[in-house]
């Protein structure tokens, strides 16, 4: 790991404020949650407020005074309401990052569609934990400028693809050891106003631990916030 990658970069600047919401179940989210933000916290200049539930989505102004939400859970159900708060504040312009199951979330709500259209993928089901290999889609985005080719997790859940909604950019796939289909597992996408990263990695530490996992979590933090640059990362021309 270089030395950009195993400190944060020197920076004059204020960090980021980001929400950082997780919670439910399948998952360890108790040790998950703050494993991620303890170490994204490393990396980049950024600070999170760790919340458990959805009870701040209760008033439509949750998001104020953030620069980002990061959305980190796994609820099969949502209030109508705090659901709306969500999907408006996303629609308005908010920075968000996706990771897992919030791909997965929110499935008995009648408004499961309008949730994967903030998303940017609709995706219901996963293969049985196990490892694969990932590989990059595209050079051309400063979120996996320095991502591995052929990266590889010693075990994750590999969430299958079922539609790429319009104007998502896949980022990285990965082909099932199942049948040999292949699925997107990172993107990004706007919504509304709002830049968007997602990624479906990260189910627990088999992934999380990973440095080139953590780094592009940070990169995608810092894509969706518009300051990917001020990291000093190198972009697309």
């Amino acid at each position: 790991m270089s030395s950009r990658d195993s400190r944060q970069e020197p920076s004059s600047a204020p960090p980021l404020k980001a929400l950082f919401i997780t919670g439910g179940v399948y998952h360890d989210y108790d040790k998950l949650a703050p494993y991620l933000t303890s170490h994204l916290s490393g990396l980049i200049n950024i600070r999170f407020d760790l919340v458990t539930n959805l009870d701040k989505l209760s008033s439509e102004h949750f998001a104020d005074g953030y620069d980002l939400i990061v959305y980190d859970f796994c609820l099969d159900d949502v209030d109508p309401i705090a659901l709306d708060h969500a999907l408006q504040v996303g629609h308005k312009g908010k920075p968000t990052v996706f990771i897992h199951c919030a791909i997965h979330s929110f499935r008995n709500s009648s408004k499961i569609h309008q949730w994967e259209d903030y998303v940017g993928l609709r995706s219901k089901f996963h293969d049985a934990f196990g490892p694969f290999a990932t590989q990059k889609v595209t050079t051309c985005n400063s979120i996996v400028a320095d991502f591995p080719e052929n990266w590889k997790t010693s075990g994750d859940e590999l969430y299958q693809t079922i539609k790429v909604l319009p104007k998502t950019q896949p980022l990285i796939t990965a082909k099932s050891p199942v049948d040999g289909r292949v699925h997107i597992v990172a993107w990004v996408h706007r919504y509304g106003r709002a830049r968007v990263f997602a990624t479906t990695l990260g189910h627990d530490s088999e992934t999380a631990e990973s440095p080139a996992y953590l780094r592009l979590l940070a990169n995608g933090i810092l894509w969706a916030c518009d300051k990917l640059d001020n990291d000093r990362n190198p972009k697309c021309r």
